[in-house]
């Protein structure tokens, strides 16, 4: 397992890699962060040390997960490197990292104005403080199929006259997710990376790298697209997961319960109320199927927190609970 993919390294850098000196954009743009430069740092490695650590970032505030890069002109201007900087940016946003470009022109122009809108950025980032970094991992077509299979049991509902009738439609996954988190009792950043095959693509692919605000916090929005979405969702999970502090899944499939299971602590948490103490698994929580065809019941992550997300999807969609 490749521990370190994500991760920005300290002190290092490939033996391949020859250090050089600043280049002017970004001698202007260190100049100008006069009482800033104590928060900020530079010449940040993520990845795989065996893969030559993938990516170097120019500047890289910590404490608020953001990242400044600087586009000079003769190194992204050719297609090829727009297009390597557009996997750059999606890897580095998956790795729960908020990026911000400058091109050379608006450096040299007023680098004044640069420094002050990172600065607004950084300052709306660090106001909000989460207490918790928590990553929602989403399996977008279980999403779509559990939409679907509400609105159906939803209608033999309301034609059997369980429930008024009311003309629901399906909701878009940026609508159901504040739904997903209200149970979060601080503020949080949550980065939720979305995972899902090619034929889903024109359907989600303006979520990419938006954000969602919410009552206690932000939710960024990332997309991965990939024929084995599954397994890719689980590797990720695996190999980022000391970015975040706690976990959450939304999915439903066998496949997850290696990874999922080995992000959570080792051991079972007991915690008492009233006169009954509970065990669980921390730091992680379930949206998932209910007990009656869920792939989780008999495994160990029956001991996570979890919700079905019918109940979800119904509040979403303006329904009271019992509607659903």
């Amino acid at each position: 397992m490749q521990n370190n993919i994500g991760r920005p390294m300290s002190g290092e850098s490939p033996s391949w890699y020859k250090n050089r000196p600043l280049s002017y954009i970004e001698n202007e743009f260190t100049e100008e962060l006069d009482d800033f430069a104590f928060l900020i740092e530079s010449e940040k490695w993520f990845g795989d040390k065996s893969k030559h650590f993938r990516y170097r970032v120019d500047f890289i505030f910590m404490d608020a997960r953001l990242i400044i890069e600087l586009d000079g002109h003769d190194y992204h201007s050719t297609p090829e490197q727009l297009e390597n900087d557009s996997k750059r940016q999606r890897y580095l946003s998956r790795s729960g990292f908020t990026v911000i470009r400058f091109t050379g022109r608006e450096i040299v122009k007023d680098c004044a104005s640069c420094i002050s809108e990172v600065r607004e950025i950084y300052n709306e980032r660090m106001q909000r403080n989460p207490s918790k970094y928590r990553v929602m991992y989403i399996d977008y077509p279980f999403v779509c199929r559990e939409i679907q299979d509400f609105l159906s049991f939803n209608r033999r509902l309301q034609e059997n006259g369980s429930v008024t009738k009311k003309n629901l439609l399906p909701v878009s996954l940026d609508e159901l997710l504040p739904y997903a988190v209200e149970w979060l009792h601080e503020k949080s950043h949550i980065s939720a990376i979305v995972f899902y095959p090619p034929e889903y693509e024109d359907e989600i692919k303006h979520l990419d790298k938006t954000t969602k605000e919410y009552g206690k916090g932000e939710i960024s929005i990332s997309l991965v697209k990939d024929e084995f979405y599954s397994l890719m969702l689980g590797d990720h999970m695996v190999n980022f997961a000391h970015l975040f502090d706690e976990f959450m899944l939304v999915g439903d499939d066998p496949v997850y319960i290696e990874p999922f299971r080995s992000v959570l602590p080792s051991s079972l948490t007991t915690e008492t109320v009233g006169s009954h103490e509970i065990k669980y698994l921390a730091n992680g929580k379930l949206l998932r199927s209910g007990n009656e065809n869920t792939s989780y019941i008999y495994e160990d992550l029956n001991y996570v927190r979890w919700q079905r997300l019918y109940y979800i999807i119904g509040a979403s969609m303006g329904l009271s609970l019992h509607e659903m």
